[in-house]
């Protein structure tokens, strides 16, 4: 598969997975096919699709009027592709992988990420914590370790979350452990409303691999929510680590 070159991002509102969102993006108005989105009755907007030709790594929501409503609904249909990080050490599933650009999060301590759009339709990225020698661990373990130590920090840093649990899924024929969040995020003068989701893997002998995402809101909440959950149901079980042991970036 195509490997694009990886460029440094910059957050707004703060330095981890929780955070990992910037605001705003713009599209221009098109005649185009109109989709409706099944769900509950004022859950369910319609989104204006793009023209297939405008669809792009710096925005895969193309034309459309509403270009990040149709970037979520990307998310939501698209089929399912895998990127890598630099050096090919891990790969990691995304929907409509071929508009994802590997980018490295500038004041996040991560190991890999990757995002959807210059306007950070989506956020994703993927991050390491050290086990000590002999140390038991599993999927549950790695995620009440990463929760210990992130949320706390998220929450100095302006990131508030609304609602958290914890849904089982199945890695490797075993449990794997996904947290789902909605919450929001201070920059600047803003506040910006998302939905996230982190799975936490037993992936190497000395490290937990954790792996997330966040969603942004605007005006398409319901969209954002379904997309999120998309991952949760179909996505984090396709983690592929290539390594025995942690890896490193070279």
């Amino acid at each position: 598969m195509m490997v694009r070159r990886r460029t440094r991002t910059k957050l707004g509102p703060g330095a981890l997975a929780l955070s990992l969102l910037l605001g705003g993006c713009s599209g221009a108005a098109a005649s185009v096919p109109v989709v409706s989105i099944a769900g509950p009755p004022g859950e369910a907007p319609e989104v204006a699709l793009p023209s297939p030709d405008s669809v792009s790594v710096q925005e895969p929501g193309g034309d459309a009027p509403n270009a990040h409503a149709a970037a979520l609904w990307r998310q939501l249909t698209e089929p399912w592709g895998e990127r890598n990080d630099k050096d090919d050490q891990l790969w990691v599933p995304l929907p409509d992988w071929e508009h994802w650009k590997r980018v490295r999060y500038w004041g996040i301590e991560h190991f890999s990420g990757w995002r959807y759009g210059d306007q950070h339709h989506v956020a994703a990225a993927a991050a390491l914590l050290d086990v000590k020698p002999g140390e038991r661990h599993d999927s549950e373990r790695c995620l009440q370790r990463f929760d210990a130590e992130a949320i706390p920090k998220a929450k100095r840093l302006g990131v508030g979350v609304t609602s958290r649990h914890v849904v089982t899924r199945r890695w490797r024929d075993k449990p794997l452990y996904v947290e789902v969040a909605d919450g929001w995020a201070d920059s600047a003068f803003t506040r910006q409303h998302y939905s996230a989701a982190w799975a936490a893997y037993a992936a190497y002998p000395d490290a937990c691999l954790v792996y997330f995402a966040a969603f942004q809101w605007r005006d398409d909440e319901a969209l954002a929510r379904r997309a999120r959950d998309r991952w949760v149901d179909e996505g984090f079980s396709r983690v592929r680590p290539l390594t025995e042991r942690r890896p490193y970036r070279k």
